[in-house]
């Protein structure tokens, strides 16, 4: 926990999304942003995001109420820790509504980072009162009940395009959401450092008159 806190410390003071994305794709790991149908319910566009690790709910379409309509959701809500994003799985049909206002109240209790719902959501002015930050691809007041159920959780789901481990890094801010999965996550993070460097420089040298060539050349970063 100290080694993620310290982790996300370092993310938030000096990256942001894209950068973070330029890197995965330099490594190879071009499919890491998610669709920009997902966009933050908070309005400050400096505070909407989050940064923490995937905690993911399997979705499965139903046309029936569920003898237990909610067990398995509600395990994994009560489940949540300390720096969790909660990440659904893509609802392509846009039939469901599985965020709430309550669902908002127990992430924020458990210490939960944020929510990734690619599907629609509900009481969104409770949610953006209480600050809770959400990213979404719809807003619908439709309850689960007899439309969805949570099939499993802390499996790989698909949400946004993006194939979501448990555990990957979740990163959020205005631009959009990344995916980075924990096997590079280290390796990511220095080369992004170095890449926000140069481009700090460049804006710098950029903002004094030099030519965007020049200062290309001389950072190759753009």
């Amino acid at each position: 926990m100290q080694g993620d806190e310290h982790l996300f410390g370092f993310i938030r003071d000096h990256l942001y999304v894209a950068v973070v994305c330029d890197i995965l794709d330099e490594l190879g790991y071009r499919q890491q942003a998610m669709h920009q149908r997902l966009r933050p319910l908070l309005p400050d566009i400096r505070n909407c995001g989050f940064i923490g690790r995937a905690r993911t709910f399997r979705w499965t379409d139903i046309d029936h109420v569920a003898e237990d309509p909610y067990g398995l959701e509600i395990e994994a809500m009560d489940s949540l820790r300390n720096n969790d994003v909660i990440v659904h799985s893509t609802d392509a049909g846009g039939t469901n509504a599985p965020w709430g206002e309550l669902m908002s109240t127990v992430a924020m209790k458990n210490g939960a980072a944020g929510c990734v719902c690619d599907s629609q959501i509900r009481d969104c002015v409770r949610i953006i009162e209480m600050g809770f930050p959400v990213y979404y691809s719809g807003i619908r007041p439709l309850d689960s009940k007899g439309r969805a159920i949570v099939t499993g959780y802390d499996v790989p789901v698909r949400c946004g395009d993006v194939l979501v481990h448990p555990g990957d890094i979740i990163y959020a801010d205005f631009d959009g959401v990344v995916t980075i999965p924990r096997a590079i996550e280290n390796e990511v993070m220095a080369k992004a450092k170095d890449k926000a460097n140069r481009e700090n420089l460049s804006r710098k040298e950029l903002l004094q008159g030099n030519s965007l060539k020049a200062v290309y050349d001389k950072y190759k970063s753009l």
